[in-house]
């Protein structure tokens, strides 16, 4: 225990700094880094990293793609008409293009060595991860050249603190309160009542934020009840498929680069469908006012 809170202080006065200091660009450049080491813990999991020219396709799909993000959004205005700018939108394509190629080929030449039913579930958790930290990235971008505060964005700050305000809830709800399990064969340690004082309790801490800051001229405090406490449950389900993908593969931790803690994943497994909902919903005009 005493491992887990000084490495999770350290993570947090590393991490909080960067996102109220750092430039968006840089932000989005730290998640590409951190999805790139992601991908590396699924071809770990999986058993399949030892096939380094297909890691290095995956990772250079994901960092390459985000990167091509940034660089539109920063260079779109000056450069939109240059003939450059035109291959360099393009590149994140070609690249998805080149990525699933290399997983066909590898289904192919490597079909004695590489069992199919672990490359197509490899596969889709490259797309899972690629998708989820574009998706932060996204967020930490979003505004782009207009954007007048440097750092993280209201909905980047949002998709990181829900859930970790609903894990913390549901485990002070559970250790009290707890009593019939939530999902025993995946998760045994959650349970029901946690839950649901987990995402409550994210609705109501997200009022009185909310309301402190006077947002309630902006922002209905009802939408954002019901909002939190979506994004909420959202964040328990990607928790679960993260322990869903570990269980089935028999590993307890995805990586151990935060002691005590896991990996990469095992942070931020229910961060990703957060943002990738978040980035959903910011499509929707009435959402993107509010935020």
């Amino acid at each position: 225990m005493l491992t887990r809170i000084i490495t999770a202080v350290v993570a947090l006065c590393l991490l909080v700094p960067i996102l109220l200091f750092a430039p968006a660009w840089a932000v989005a450049s730290l998640f590409a880094l951190l999805g790139a080491v992601a991908i590396y813990e699924f071809f770990s999991c999986v058993g399949f990293k030892k096939e380094v020219w297909l890691l290095v396709i995956s990772i250079l799909s994901l960092t390459l793609s985000i990167g091509c993000s940034i660089a539109n959004v920063e260079l779109i205005v000056e450069y939109a008409f240059e003939d450059w700018f035109k291959y360099l939108a393009m590149l994140p394509s070609f690249l998805q293009a080149v990525t699933v190629l290399a997983f066909i080929l590898a289904a192919v030449i490597r079909y004695k060595q590489l069992p199919v039913d672990r490359l197509v579930m490899l596969f889709g958790l490259f797309w899972y991860t690629k998708i989820g930290f574009s998706a932060l990235s996204g967020l930490a971008m979003e505004g782009g050249y207009l954007q007048e505060v440097v750092g993280a964005t209201i909905p980047l700050w949002i998709a990181l603190c829900i859930p970790w305000v609903a894990d913390t809830l549901a485990y002070f709800s559970g250790f009290f309160f707890g009593k019939k399990k939530l999902c025993p064969e995946i998760s045994p340690k959650k349970t029901v009542e946690g839950a649901i004082g987990g995402v409550a309790g994210t609705g109501v801490t997200a009022v009185l934020v909310f309301g402190f800051a006077k947002s309630w001229e902006i922002v209905p405090l009802l939408v954002v009840f019901f909002g939190a406490m979506i994004l909420a449950v959202v964040s328990i389900y990607g928790d679960l498929f993260a322990s869903v993908v570990k269980r089935h593969f028999g590993v307890k931790d995805y990586g151990k680069l935060f002691p005590g803690h896991g990996g990469i994943m095992d942070r931020f497994d229910s961060t990703i469908p957060v943002a990738i909902t978040l980035q959903v919903l910011l499509l929707i005009p009435y959402v993107e006012k509010l935020i």
